[in-house]
């Protein structure tokens, strides 16, 4: 599949606040949605404020995941940090004592951009359906 020009134009790496944002492999991404399976089964609720319309699978755009990921530092703020530390391979300590919330954002949202990850969330959004279901959101299928 020919690259766009958009995506051929993006850089492999960037630096800001001092952290170095770059392309990741897949392992990494795989590392990181195995730390998953220790969320509290209630997380979906609990994010989604008992909204019945909550689809998390929506969360996945670029205007989406700044709100995502604040409502996570409020909800699970530990994993939270884990979590992003292992994908986009930021030290945790790092995150917790000399990032302010804003540059975070700033990180996430870029880390986004140089993965292209709303493409991939646009293709990977059935498969992420049966993945949520396999790791216990049974119950908020139709949450997904």
């Amino acid at each position: 599949m020919a690259k766009s020009n958009e995506s051929l134009s993006l850089p492999k790496t960037k630096r800001l606040y001092g952290v170095e944002i770059r392309k990741m492999p897949c392992g990494k991404y795989f590392e990181a949605l195995q730390t998953l399976k220790n969320l509290p089964e209630d997380f979906i609720k609990e994010l989604s404020d008992n909204r019945q319309d909550f689809k998390l699978s929506e969360m996945f755009t670029m205007e989406n995941i700044t709100g995502l990921v604040a409502r996570l530092l409020i909800i699970l703020p530990e994993f939270t940090v884990a979590f992003l530390s292992k994908i986009i391979d930021i030290d945790e300590d790092i995150i917790k004592n000399e990032l302010t919330p804003k540059e975070l954002i700033e990180i996430i949202q870029e880390f986004w951009k140089i993965n292209e990850l709303e493409s991939f969330f646009v293709q990977m959004k059935p498969i992420v359906e049966k993945i949520m279901t396999i790791i216990g959101f049974k119950k908020q299928l139709q949450s997904v």
